[in-house]
């Protein structure tokens, strides 16, 4: 029989509390199970405080208010004194293993009603999950490897080449001619003709989208001309279903190729291509600041999960292990929607590569949270608010929702604050850990990154080409990419 804890209520020694003892039965890992009872008699008295004090305030037909007998009122309310006192003596029973064992609980105590009974009196189990005793270790002994990027006058080029070719222009007069792939549209698209909120969009016709409702809408535009009226019928993937869309081709922009000179400079609003150049390096320098940072921060993190041994409290690697788990499911599904083929893959072993990081992520969650209490690591309110500023920057249609979600949501603002604690004390030990300093290349970066961080694993992937996009949590060591790659690669890949 399982009963709901109640909240702490006002610690009371008095009275039949006195009688209630509580035992220590088992310690193993990071649980601790104890047997809380109560004689017979003094259940009974504990119940029977509870009627009278019910019966002051019992109303029954036939009875003036306070004076119903006690018999009506016990066989009428048996159950609620019974819930109400068991609950009075769990809520004790926790208190006093608090108190006398000085134990940090994590969470709630599994509880387990063996007997309440005026015969039999009152046992219960509780098995509580403790949160370990953490000895801080010397931050000396952290080793890390610092990597220095060093961006020449060859890495500019490269960069600047690279932006050239891949740069997208339009020319400013409207194209005479019709549409072709390439060019640039707007249209006003609407299922209803005459709907007085429809919005002209902006449209690059691009051959290779994935979309396929997107590839279809560009694909019926092709061909047409500014000023030009049609319809389109684009089918959902998923559902189905048809929906006819009324097409006003608004403006259509022929591409421009720039020549590498100051005026392709001004479509990146500096002056000339000297500072181009140099806000190049700037952007590809920061960049690089980041994914160091993360090489570092892996470096930290590994040696944290290294250093440290302790038992782990069961629940929060279920609740860890679930979260991972689940975003696998969605991912899964997501790929299946999208039409891939799932590989034959081996959930079994998944799930244990899953359980493993999911128990490292609580190990390094506990030994990052007792650091930052230990060495009074906090957040400023000003880092709380350009987490949520950035956040917001996300999604600009709905800045002002996400503000408001997270200025009004406890959980969630410490979702997004548990990240940057971690990069506080992430940073807090790289400066007083073992560095080794490695000045490399800007061509050399990648496969320094390759096993480390996710997404630098893939020889095939232009890794000059990446950026450090990446979560915290998701490029630190806790990554749980792969799994869900492997198990959404197409077949043939």
């Amino acid at each position: 029989m399982g009963v709901q804890v109640p909240p702490p209520a006002p610690n009371n020694n008095n009275g039949i509390f006195m009688s209630l003892s509580v035992q220590k039965v088992r310690e193993q890992d990071a649980t601790v199970d104890f047997k809380a009872t109560l004689a017979p008699n003094a259940y009974e008295t504990e119940l029977n405080n509870w009627f009278s004090k019910k019966s002051k305030n019992v109303s029954v037909a036939g009875f003036r208010p306070g004076k119903v007998p006690i018999s009506i009122v016990k066989t009428k309310y048996m159950g609620d004194a019974t819930n109400s006192v068991v609950n009075t003596l769990v809520d004790q029973a926790i208190r006093e293993i608090v108190k006398e064992h000085k134990l940090r609980i994590a969470g709630q105590p599994k509880v387990t009603i063996e007997t309440a009974d005026s015969d039999k009196g009152f046992e219960c189990k509780l098995e509580v999950e403790c949160l370990p005793e953490i000895t801080l270790k010397d931050f000396s002994a952290v080793e890390c490897e610092e990597l220095v990027v060093e961006i020449n006058k060859s890495d500019t080029d490269e960069y600047l080449k690279n932006l050239h070719e891949s740069h997208v222009g339009f020319e400013k007069e409207l194209k005479k001619g019709k549409a072709e792939w390439g060019d640039k549209v707007v249209v006003i698209a609407q299922e209803n003709l005459g709907k007085v909120d429809s919005k002209p969009q902006e449209l690059h016709l691009i051959k290779d989208v994935e979309d396929p409702v997107l590839k279809t809408m560009l694909e019926a535009i092709v061909g047409h001309s500014t000023g030009d009226k049609f319809e389109v019928t684009l089918k959902d993937p998923n559902s189905k279903k048809e929906t006819t869309l009324h097409i006003a081709l608004e403006a259509v922009h022929a591409s421009k190729k720039f020549k590498l000179d100051d005026e392709f400079a001004k479509e990146y609003g500096v002056e000339n291509l000297d500072a181009l150049r140099a806000k190049l390096t700037e952007v590809h320098t920061n960049d690089h600041k980041k994914l160091t940072n993360l090489y570092h921060k892996r470096q930290i993190l590994d040696s944290l999960h290294n250093q440290y041994n302790f038992a782990l409290p069961k629940s929060a690697v279920e609740f860890e292990f679930q979260q991972i788990w689940s975003r696998l499911q969605d991912e899964i599904a997501a790929s299946k929607g999208r039409g891939d083929v799932e590989e034959d893959i081996n959930l079994d072993e998944v799930k244990v590569e899953y359980q493993k990081i999911a128990e490292r992520r609580v190990k390094l969650g506990l030994v990052v949270s007792e650091i930052a209490k230990v060495h009074k690591i906090e957040l400023t309110n000003e880092d709380i608010q350009k987490a949520i500023i950035e956040e917001a920057t996300k999604n600009p249609n709905y800045a002002k929702e996400i503000i408001e979600y997270y200025t009004k949501n406890r959980e969630a603002l410490q979702s997004l604050s548990a990240p940057l604690i971690e990069d506080k004390v992430v940073s807090f030990i790289f400066e007083k850990a073992k560095k080794k300093q490695t000045k490399i290349g800007s061509k050399e970066l990648p496969s320094k990154l390759k096993g480390v961080l996710p997404g630098y694993d893939d020889d095939s992937d232009d890794s000059s080409k990446k950026t450090a996009k990446k979560t915290s949590k998701e490029s630190s060591s806790e990554d749980t990419s792969a799994p869900a790659k492997k198990a959404t690669k197409k077949k043939g890949e």
